[in-house]
């Protein structure tokens, strides 16, 4: 907002006169704007952003003086503290953890992402894409999932196209009787196979097969 010259012709005869107003402001020529000092840990790049580098480099939220929150670097695996406890951490090598557990108050999604085959082959990543989506366009082979995480569980919606294609696993997938499943084999139908990771193999705890796709 500007600010506005003040005049004697702006007040009335019945208040402060121009000699009174004149002692009684200080003006002020110049404003001073906050700065944030840069460390060893703390920068502040060319685009405003703030960079905290640094093995240990915190950054602590307070309220009245009392900690509430703070982010850390540990190491390059990033942590993040609700009060004095650990909630979340994790880093690009590894998926990240809720420490004791994540409440859902209505319903929860993990979001479906599609994979693709490509030389007979199809990569599944399990961090990415845990609720994976595959539409056949050849005959294929599931290679063993990267990202494996003990205990993780993923599951692929197979939908065959209007060409029915053949389904062939790595044998990191493991199934009842050591036995891999016969993919439906009918145009437009879908099966849908989940898995969990033991720290050795994916083995097959659900299977459902023969869908309508509408």
């Amino acid at each position: 907002m500007a600010l506005q010259k003040i005049t004697t012709s702006l007040i009335g005869d019945d208040q402060v006169t121009g000699d009174q107003l004149a002692h009684a402001l200080t003006v002020v020529t110049s404003v001073t704007t906050p700065t944030i000092a840069a460390s060893s840990d703390l920068t502040l790049d060319a685009g405003g952003d703030i960079i905290l580098d640094g093995d240990g480099a915190d950054i602590i939220f307070k309220d009245g003086g009392t900690t509430f929150g703070q982010v850390t670097n540990d190491g390059g695996q990033l942590i993040i503290y609700n009060g004095g406890s650990q909630m979340l951490k994790g880093n690009t090598g590894t998926n990240a953890l809720f420490v004791g557990g994540v409440t859902v108050s209505t319903s929860a999604k993990t979001t479906q992402v599609a994979i693709t085959s490509s030389s007979n082959a199809v990569a599944w990543d399990a961090a990415a894409a845990a609720n994976a989506y595959h539409v056949t366009t050849e005959n294929t082979t599931f290679s063993a999932p990267s990202n494996a995480t003990e205990g993780a569980i993923i599951q692929v919606e197979i939908a065959q196209g209007g060409t029915a294609r053949t389904i062939a696993w790595n044998t990191v997938f493991e199934f009842a009787a050591s036995t891999a499943p016969t993919v439906t084999a009918t145009a437009n139908k879908t099966d849908i196979f989940t898995f969990r990771y033991n720290g050795s193999v994916w083995q097959e705890i659900g299977r459902v097969q023969n869908l309508a796709q509408t």
